[in-house]
């Protein structure tokens, strides 16, 4: 499973919202330097940190949950990408790279297209795309969807810039050059470990990744559930089917047994 999420927001808020990011980890004693990770691995330094002061990785989670839930200048927006191809074969007899990293591209396009609809339907004057690092390897390899090298995300980005990423949902808009509604010419790359902005971005990431993990295993009631439950309100809604299904949160390909669940874990209630 792949997530691609983003977190839009006015341009001007930032600092602010950095600000206030950073005291929450002052408030666990943490520096506010720190790098705040969704998964946090064994030797990282913001475990060691941690460590230090006595705190664990679910309560820094506890409270970056808390953060973003109350954030109502933040909108969110996630990308579900479940692999289904047979990775042996493809490795073998395709691409020996092959890993659900191949559709980093994809998934970020189908993010861009409701972030392009928002600038259209809020008639923002200008939008920039940051991104943290894909890690999409050195070599190139393109095959329809799939996209890696060095170079995939910001050559893909300027054909969006050109020729448009697509229809978002509700299909009300036509589809326009990125470069015709204010985007800036180039995506730009940043890494997490300095940028706080996307930190928050991988805080959205990690909570979707354990919600929809605990739909497919059939736990809908897990602590999991409850901390996407509580974000779940500053997804973009404006035109999911219901609420954030289909626009702020996207499955790809069609699971439609799994959109069910994930629905019904967060208490919509299926009529036939």
């Amino acid at each position: 499973m792949l997530v691609v999420a983003g977190v839009l927001c006015d341009w001007d808020a930032v600092p602010g919202i950095v600000n206030e990011w950073r005291n929450v980890k002052t408030a666990l004693g943490l520096p506010p330097e720190v790098e705040v990770k969704w998964n946090v691995p064994e030797g990282h330094p913001t475990r060691q940190a941690l460590a230090q002061v006595q705190r664990t990785s679910k309560e820094l989670r506890e409270q970056a949950v808390k953060f973003v839930a109350g954030r109502y200048d933040l909108t969110f927006i996630a990308v579900v990408m479940l692999e289904q191809r047979d990775l042996s074969f493809w490795k073998k007899w395709v691409w020996r790279k092959t890993s659900v990293r191949d559709f980093y591209c994809e998934g970020l396009k189908y993010l861009v297209q409701r972030v392009a609809q928002e600038v259209v339907e809020a008639r923002f004057q200008s939008c920039v795309i940051i991104c943290d690092t894909p890690e999409l390897g050195r070599e190139s390899f393109t095959l329809r969807a799939i996209r890696r090298g060095s170079t995939a995300v910001e050559k893909t980005y300027q054909d969006w810039y050109r020729n448009g990423a697509g229809r978002g949902p509700g299909g009300q808009h036509k589809v326009v050059p990125l470069c015709e509604i204010g985007f800036h010419p180039s995506v730009l790359i940043g890494d997490a470990t300095y940028h706080d902005m996307l930190q928050i971005a991988d805080v959205v990431a990690g909570v979707t990744r354990e919600w929809v993990g605990a739909a497919r295993e059939n736990r809908e009631t897990s602590w999991k559930v409850e901390c996407f439950k509580a974000i779940s309100g500053r997804f973009r809604s404006r035109h999911g089917t219901p609420g954030l299904f289909g626009d702020g949160f996207v499955l790809w390909p069609s699971n439609p047994g799994l959109w069910e669940q994930l629905k019904r874990s967060l208490g919509y209630v299926m009529e036939r």
